[in-house]
Formats: structure tokens, C-alpha cells, sequence
């Protein structure tokens, strides 16, 4: 990449002032020669990803940034649903062959807010994360079963924290979709 392009903030800190439509600037973290390194193509995304609505505070891309699907690998972004911000799956690494499944389940805020630290401790407990073998979990089974039984597991979890409404859990009320 051409560090012509960028202001220097520091050893590892290298900006893109806001130009053209970006709403906010984009922010490289890496030392020159990985910044050198990068491809244009990761300057083009993390400015792209910069001009989209709702975008808080900056587009961001770590020191292990190479050019994607629309974000650059590597990036990092944050947005505001009340700004009209966006849910990209672009964010997801598709060169590894990442998948998203995109689920909407009509629960706001004020729904999930008294029982938050009992769905994330659920979550943290059934859905595997990490990387490598060392936790011996056989995860390609599992995630067909998470993609083929969504919506019943969150109507589990719905029965197990009765707290919710289950009218919100109405199966007409999901909207799901996958990307590969």
C-alpha cells in the first residue's frame, strides 16, 4: 500500500481523513512494513466500509488486513441501528469459507435487557468458539444442526428463559437467511 495516503499517528496508528462520502475515517493498525504490504485493494475496502450508513466513529483494519468481499479481512467496524446503520456479512472472512446465518427474531432491546447475562452465559456454554482441537468439539455436526434447527434451539432457549414473551417467538414473526 502507498503510506503517501495515509497520516502517520504513531509506530503502529495510520489514518485516511474522511473523503468523497466517507462518514467517518478509516484507521489502520499495523507497523510500516505490514502496511506496505497490504494490498490497495485494503485501502479501497476499509475507505469503502467507512461511507456506510450509521458507521460510529471510524472504519478500522487490524495488522493482519488483506483485501475481501466488500470488507476488507482484517476490518473492523461499528454501527448504529438508530443512525440507519447496517448488519454486513461482508465483515465475515469469506475467503476462508466463513458462514453467516442471519436470524431475525422481532425481540428488542427492552425484551432482551432483563435477561441478558442469562442468554450470554447461555450462549457462551452451547456455542462453541475458540480455535483449534484442543476442546475436542466435533463442530461440523453441530453447526448443520445450528443451521437446520435455529429457529427450534431458540425456542428452547425461549422455553428455558421463560422471561420472554412467546408471542415474539411467533414462527411467522423469523426472517432468516444464509450465506454461504
Amino acid at each position: 500500500m502507498d503510506t503517501s495516503l495515509l497520516t502517520r499517528k504513531s509506530a503502529y496508528e495510520w489514518r485516511i481523513a474522511p473523503f468523497g462520502k466517507m462518514r467517518v475515517p478509516a484507521v489502520i493498525y499495523a507497523s510500516e512494513a505490514l502496511v506496505r504490504d497490504m494490498d490497495m485493494k485494503v485501502y479501497e475496502q476499509v475507505t469503502n466500509v467507512a461511507m456506510l450508513r450509521g458507521i460510529v466513529k471510524a472504519s478500522y483494519a487490524m495488522p493482519d488486513a488483506h483485501w475481501g468481499y466488500s470488507f476488507p479481512i482484517g476490518g473492523v467496524a461499528a454501527f448504529d441501528p438508530e443512525q440507519g446503520g447496517v448488519v454486513s456479512a461482508g465483515g465475515v472472512g469469506f475467503d476462508i469459507s466463513c458462514g453467516v446465518r442471519t436470524l431475525y427474531t422481532g425481540l428488542r432491546r427492552e425484551d432482551i435487557e432483563p435477561v441478558k447475562k442469562e442468554l450470554a452465559d447461555a450462549l457462551f456454554h452451547k456455542v462453541p468458539a475458540g480455535s483449534g482441537g484442543a476442546a475436542g468439539v466435533a463442530l461440523a455436526s453441530q453447526i448443520v444442526a445450528l443451521r437446520e434447527q435455529g429457529q427450534e434451539l431458540a425456542e428452547k432457549l425461549q422455553l428455558l428463559y421463560g422471561k420472554l414473551s412467546r408471542r415474539r417467538f411467533a414462527r411467522s414473526r423469523w426472517k432468516t437467511s444464509s450465506i454461504p
